[in-house]
């Protein structure tokens, strides 16, 4: 039995561990598998959560509305109980606030009485970083750091890794994800990484759904990550209907691909829909999404009786239905950087 902890902490030999302390260990985490973020969508439920202790990898073609998914999620993470940060680098504080309003409201340009309820509601629940431009790696891992240490946030997101300073070296890009990785595990916070994919060359073009290997840069993001999820949108069937032309709508308007899953068996795909007056995707064709209660402050999941979800809304607002899909499957303190916040970074609640 390794009993001399303060000799071995001095000799640096403190990482070593006796197995039999490890089955408490091991018995929770099988009684208790999932314990991130919660997707919005119950197609995901007890498949894929953002874990809370790794980097989850998110990406798409440009324009396939990647940010939009991970907004919906941070919104419906703080609806959860979650306090979440959110570093959107290439939108204005201002913008984001209004586009999450339009999110929990399921319809865009919200009146102005809605706008500051909406705020009161957010306010210490959503907190988002006032800066929207290129930042060094050592502020973004400050900024993360200081999110959980001060805020006490479950998530933060960053969106998106073109706008981290890494010169180009995809040395750099590897140590800034395990910097990421290794941030996560300590403080047990959920990191979540946008990130752009190339478009393919060829006669298809975006017509391909993206896997893995598409993310621009090393490879090594995607080895780093503990989860990937890519997000691919019809883009035919999405100009078709908005031109009001009769679509096939037993082909989804998005494909939401869980391409690593470290924590949990499941890898695939689901299909997901476009909200038909906001910026939200949805379970199923019918395209609902219940918009946020403001006046309830957590929401909690009901299960119905035969598996899947009833169509009662949570306390949260939050629609819970499962929807048949055929794409489904079952199945020591780290000390804070040296480099000092911008002082054009700040958090605004």
């Amino acid at each position: 039995m390794i009993d001399e902890l303060e000799m071995l902490t001095q000799l640096g030999l403190n990482k070593f561990v006796d197995p039999s302390s490890l089955v408490e260990k091991v018995i929770d985490r099988r009684n208790n598998p999932l314990k991130g973020i919660e997707a919005p969508w119950s197609k995901l439920h007890n498949l894929f959560e953002i874990p809370r202790q790794g980097v989850t990898l998110i990406g798409g073609y440009s324009g396939h509305q990647k940010s939009t998914m991970t907004n919906q999620w941070a919104l419906h993470a703080a609806a959860s109980g979650h306090k979440v940060c959110l570093a959107s680098l290439e939108l204005t504080s201002d913008y984001l606030f209004d586009f999450l309003a339009g999110q929990s409201a399921c319809k865009q340009n919200m009146h102005e009485e809605y706008l500051h309820r909406f705020g009161r509601w957010l306010d210490d629940k959503l907190y988002i970083v006032d800066h929207a431009d290129v930042m060094s790696p050592e502020e973004a891992i400050q900024l993360i750091i200081d999110s959980k240490r001060m805020l006490g946030c479950d998530l933060f997101v960053l969106d998106c890794l073109m706008q981290i300073d890494l010169g180009g070296e995809l040395e750099n890009e590897k140590r800034f994800m395990a910097k990421l990785g290794a941030v996560s595990r300590e403080y047990d916070l959920a990191i979540v990484v946008v990130h752009h994919m190339r478009k393919p060359q060829g006669p298809e073009g975006e017509k391909k759904v993206p896997g893995r290997e598409a993310f621009i840069g090393s490879s090594h993001l995607v080895n780093a990550a503990a989860g990937v999820v890519i997000l691919w949108q019809d883009a035919a069937k999405a100009a078709a209907r908005h031109n009001g032309e009769e679509v096939d709508d037993d082909r989804p308007d998005f494909v939401l691909s869980v391409a690593k899953n470290r924590f949990a068996p499941f890898q695939g795909t689901v299909g997901l829909y476009q909200h038909n007056e906001a910026r939200l995707l949805c379970n199923s064709r019918a395209r609902q999404y219940k918009p946020i209660n403001l006046t309830e402050e957590a929401c909690q999941s009901e299960r119905h009786p035969f598996g899947g979800f009833s169509q009662e809304a949570t306390p949260g607002g939050f629609l819970k239905r499962r929807t048949p899909d055929s794409t489904q499957r079952p199945g020591t303190t780290t000390t804070s950087t040296e480099f000092p916040l911008s002082a054009s970074s700040r958090i605004v609640t």
